[in-house]
């Protein structure tokens, strides 16, 4: 893998400072900074941890924007995401699949170079921030970051290369990078893989706590670092992709205990479930309360057409008004009664959206996420606490806790239903319920593949997708469609990887 130059980071610190409201970066000329001046201090090593966060919004092209290109791709592969017509053809070969997934084809590429690079800036900063000099605290909330967003690029490459995690433990996985040199390595075990991102991630936890001192007394005062921006990972962030990982493993205990301290550890800080009234907001502000962690992009940072609201919002002049839009499919809108509010984020018919009739809303399409304004500006939603109740409620199930499955589902439905009546629900109708909420709630947020892996759920696609352009509508789960083949570059440039490592094409 090509290392980038130093300057990329500093670009990245830049663009991302101007969206802080603190002006708490070293904003260092990138023509007078070498990478060794750089993270030789704890200002630079956070300079660098921005450009990490940036380059996670980065245009590589009008399909490749990173996370949220990542996961609209993925979201189309699966059966609850719509087409509405082809438009200018970009997500088209992801939505039917199995061009998209071949060794030759940019998005394993896409994803693949996308990733690791992560890693690689990632492994930057944790091979060498041991060795500077500044106080702990803050070391350690660098640290923190940058071992979270090495566990959490490892765990999606893991999942969209190989099949769940449960009977394929002995499977090839990925390269597991540890260091930002280049090196040659073979895939290893989803087992090791996984090992490796839960002691990240642990590592991460346990440097993000927060730590006091005069414990025990009155005025005991807080000297760990808090976050600094939203874009940055909290303690109760971190906690919440663990959980996300122990449900791949069905490591349910472990899920319910992370997915049930994120929570405590949010609501103490102030975050909730957003309510009711605001889910027609945009899903377009990573300063919500109900947002633990999101990718904060002002105007000067925007990539335009290049972006995630290009290629939804039906309103922002983009992909989607260009005909582009996405819809929910027919049967999961059915699932939805008449007084759920998050109705009204899809088109319940055609309509026009000028007085010259120029742009139409079809049926089904959704406005869940609009810019925030005519200057491009919207963040990218990267965990909300609507996922930690489902995942705590998902978890609780499978260990025989269902009192508080039933909780934290009608809470859900209380802030989403008008009128609405607990019901006690148990067994097999419970789990669908929550299965189904989550379905729902998090629609367009990049769960449904992961969700479908790790459940090994049968791809059937109803009437709602066109068979000329989604071209598969079932696919049985385990299937080697599923997942992506390596890409070709990488089995040109690594020896330790050869053409019998490579996952097969049908």
């Amino acid at each position: 893998m090509k290392r980038i130059s130093i300057k990329l980071y500093i670009a990245a610190l830049m663009m991302f400072s101007m969206g802080c409201s603190k002006d708490y970066l070293d904003r260092t000329p990138s023509d007078t900074v070498q990478e060794e001046e750089l993270l030789s201090t704890v200002e630079g090593q956070e300079i660098a941890l921005n450009g990490l966060f940036r380059y996670m919004y980065l245009a590589g092209g009008h399909d490749s924007f990173g996370e949220m290109a990542i996961n609209l791709a993925l979201d189309l592969r699966c059966d609850d995401m719509a087409l509405h017509a082809l438009g200018h053809n970009w997500f088209a070969n992801d939505y039917g699949i199995e061009f998209s997934r071949a060794e030759t084809h940019s998005r394993p590429a896409n994803i693949w170079g996308y990733y690791y690079q992560l890693i690689f800036q990632a492994n930057q900063i944790i091979n060498t921030i041991d060795g500077v000099e500044a106080d702990e605290h803050e070391k350690n909330y660098v640290k923190g970051q940058a071992l979270a967003i090495r566990a959490y690029a490892h765990h999606r490459l893991v999942q969209v290369f190989q099949q769940t995690y449960v009977g394929n433990e002995s499977a090839a996985g990925i390269p597991i990078k540890l260091t930002a040199e280049i090196q040659n390595l073979p895939r290893s075990p989803l087992s090791e893989v996984y090992t490796q991102i839960e002691e990240d991630y642990l590592e991460a936890l346990d440097l993000l706590e927060e730590k006091y001192e005069n414990e025990g007394e009155d005025d005991e005062e807080v000297i760990s670092v808090r976050r600094k921006h939203p874009s940055h990972l909290g303690y109760e962030a971190v906690a919440g992709l663990l959980s996300r990982m122990y449900m791949v493993k069905n490591e349910w205990d472990a899920a319910f205990e992370y997915a049930d301290l994120a929570i405590e550890k949010a609501t103490e800080k102030g975050y909730y479930l957003t309510p009711g009234g605001s889910y027609s907001s945009g899903f377009n502000d990573s300063y919500s309360a109900g947002w633990l962690w999101g990718l904060t992009i002002n105007s000067a940072q925007s990539t335009v057409y290049a972006s995630f609201f290009s290629h939804i919002d039906p309103f922002a002049g983009g992909y989607a008004t260009l005909g582009s839009m996405k819809k929910i499919s027919n049967e999961l809108y059915g699932k939805m009664s008449g007084n759920d509010i998050r109705r009204n984020v899809y088109a319940d018919r055609d309509y026009e959206l000028d007085a010259a009739g120029n742009y139409i809303w079809p049926t089904l399409a959704t406005s869940k996420f609009r810019l925030k304004n005519s200057a491009w500006e919207g963040d990218y939603i990267m965990l909300r606490m609507a996922e930690l109740y489902l995942n705590r409620a998902e978890a609780a199930v499978h260990i025989g806790d269902e009192s508080t499955a039933r909780n934290d589902v009608n809470f859900l439905l209380r802030n989403r239903v008008v009128n609405y009546q607990d019901r006690t629900l148990s067994g097999d109708q419970l789990m669908e319920e929550i299965l189904t909420q989550r379905r729902i709630e998090l629609w367009g947020e990049g769960h449904r593949y992961f969700d479908m892996m790790r459940n090994k759920e049968d791809l059937s696609r109803d009437k709602t997708h066109d068979p000329g352009m989604a071209r598969i509508m079932e696919l049985p789960a385990g299937d080697p469609q599923w997942i992506m083949q390596l890409p070709q570059s990488e089995l040109d440039a690594n020896p330790a990887i050869s053409g019998a490592d490579q996952n097969p094409l049908k």
